[in-house]
């Protein structure tokens, strides 16, 4: 495990045992711009903590709603944008 400002990065073949995601699909969320790994060495990707739960988000999506990467992509963006509101409106209480 590599570490970097005190977060474990984690190689793809271990993310994907974490999140149960085949390393195939997580390969093709990554070409399509679903996840970006957190660093990249060659052909070696890395994920951390944060790109690890929105891998899971992803499988979510795709495996109990059966979204394909279009409607992932969606999905995910409408989620960050609740998040923001809602960190907004926290910010201002």
């Amino acid at each position: 495990m590599n570490e970097r400002a005190g977060r474990p990065h984690r190689p793809l073949e271990a993310a994907a045992r974490l999140v149960h995601v085949p390393p195939a699909r997580i390969r093709y969320y990554i070409r399509v711009g679903l996840i970006r790994p957190v660093r990249t060495e060659g052909r070696l990707v890395y994920f951390g903590d944060a790109e690890l739960a929105r891998l899971r988000k992803i499988r979510r999506l795709h495996d109990d709603l059966g979204l394909n990467a279009a409607g992932v992509e969606v999905a995910l963006r409408l989620l960050d944008e609740i998040e923001n509101l809602r960190i907004t409106r926290n910010s201002r209480d």
